[in-house]
């Protein structure tokens, strides 16, 4: 069983990544395929064009398809729960299909922003698998990147093409990535009435403070996120001038522990240095799309308890966010 598990654990990783996998002795060169579930129980597979991949599925041996067969029922303790206990192995859902991934870095948190017509939308992107989506973005839709030295992904760069192609593929992106995302809409951070420290803290006191009705909910999320960030490294783009990332990691974190004892781990990194603020960009500014089209599929409102200041223009914000399916077995 445990020579299964890691053939299991080889083939959802060489398939993703596009490498070769070696088979009793016998080798199937394979293009980066994101592949459901349960094909590793059929022998023709739908895969187009992916002629290593077919025979490789098809010539899988006897014992391990048996094993699979059970194994991949489990609704516990099976191989999809090892390899994520693990950090291996990640599956996903999108409509009735379960895709499987390998788990490829650690957990990271992402912070970016991207305005519109006087807003901005913050992003907070809670990652689980970051280098997964990165990997999709470059090697699955080949999406370009800015020129020269600094070479990255950003949002504001992709023409209405390559935007139409990630909208069309957020929920695999999402799935194979991320565990939470917060997004933030708001007119406080662009000529401001109040300093930009204040402006951030009521920003996210405002998402997940103890007030009125839903107080046992927002103190559930508030406690998840602070689990999610709290000792994990947080990359944040330098979006909110005149404060550095390093104080917006301390502030977030220190927000969310409710004064707990906590541990802000700041990556001091460059965008073009950094993978998670360069999904973090793409998600924030497809979501962003998607949000002012309100075509926001899976994205949830949450209550706002403003406290912003205003100049006779109102300040406010407006929260959404994102939560992974819990799939068992």
């Amino acid at each position: 069983m445990v020579v299964s598990y890691d053939l299991f654990v080889d083939i959802v990783r060489s398939a993703f990544l596009g490498r070769n996998q070696l088979v009793n002795d016998k080798e199937y060169t394979l293009e980066p395929t994101m592949f459901r579930k349960y094909d590793l129980l059929r022998k023709s597979p739908e895969f187009q064009s992916k002629t290593g991949m077919n025979r490789l599925f098809s010539e899988l041996p006897t014992d391990f398809t048996t094993t699979a067969k059970s194994e991949l029922y489990r609704k516990s303790g099976g191989w999809i729960d090892r390899g994520y206990s693990e950090r291996k192995v990640k599956q996903f859902q999108i409509n009735q299909d379960i895709y499987l991934v390998p788990i490829l870095s650690k957990p990271a948190v992402g912070i970016d922003t991207s305005g519109n017509s006087g807003d901005r939308f913050v992003c907070f992107a809670f990652y689980d698998n970051y280098k997964a989506a990165y990997h999709y973005l470059e090697n699955f839709l080949k999406l370009p990147k800015t020129r020269g030295q600094r070479a990255e992904f950003k949002w504001n760069k992709l023409n209405p093409e390559c935007r139409k192609v990630v909208d069309q593929e957020i929920e695999s992106i999402l799935g194979m990535s991320a565990e939470f995302i917060f997004m933030i809409k708001t007119n406080s951070l662009d000529n401001p009435v109040e300093k930009a420290i204040d402006i951030f803290i009521k920003l996210i006191e405002g998402c997940f403070s103890n007030y009125e009705h839903k107080s046992a909910e927002r103190l559930k999320m508030r406690n998840k996120l602070f689990k999610l960030a709290n000792e994990v490294q947080i990359h944040c783009d330098a979006d909110f001038d005149p404060l550095g990332p390093d104080k917006i990691v301390k502030q977030f974190v220190k927000i969310l522990s409710f004064d707990n004892e906590h541990t802000p781990l700041h990556a001091e990194k460059d965008s073009h240095e950094s993978e998670p603020i360069q999904v973090t960009d793409i998600l924030c500014g497809a979501l962003k799309d998607r949000i002012i089209h309100r075509q926001h599929e899976g994205l949830m409102p949450w209550e706002f308890h403003n406290k912003l200041k205003s100049d006779g223009i109102q300040k406010d914000a407006k929260c959404y966010f994102w939560d992974k399916k819990e799939l068992a077995g």
